[in-house]
């Protein structure tokens, strides 16, 4: 007659057991190693369009509506939306040759997120991006 071995019976399920603690961790983990790398995205995004609306306002001739348009121009292109855009002197155009020019733009994270995970991990309210040039001369 054959025995039947039963040291494993007591082990039935751990493994269940151990998928069902550790799987929303490692989903948890996940996930937010992808809002994160979607965060760093949008951030060099932002600082992209500055820098393109800096290079606008640092043209000769250039007003604060040229430097508007070129950045929510951008910003829609990069589907980004309800930003705040401020630049520095406020016009670019009365700007002297050799004057830093600053743009910033501040966008609220909640109209960027990707997955929406802020009640499970931290998350800035905001991104901020931020160029600055030096005021061409006339041609």
């Amino acid at each position: 007659m054959k025995q039947k071995r039963l040291w494993n019976i007591g082990n039935r399920g751990v493994e269940t057991i151990e998928m069902v603690l550790v799987l929303p961790v490692f989903i948890i983990l996940l996930f937010s190693g992808f809002e994160y790398g979607w965060a760093v995205l949008k951030l060099i995004q932002l600082d992209h369009v500055a820098s393109i609306g800096a290079r606008v306002a640092a043209l000769s001739g250039s007003t604060n509506s040229d430097v508007q348009n070129s950045v929510n121009s951008a910003l829609s292109d990069f589907g980004i939306a309800g930003s705040t855009i401020t630049i520095s002197p406020q016009d670019p155009a009365n700007a002297v040759f050799g004057t830093p020019i600053v743009v910033m733009i501040e966008t609220p994270y909640s109209q960027v997120q990707l997955l929406g995970l802020s009640s499970v991990m931290p998350l800035p309210t905001s991104l901020k991006g931020r160029a600055s040039m030096v005021k061409e001369p006339e041609p």
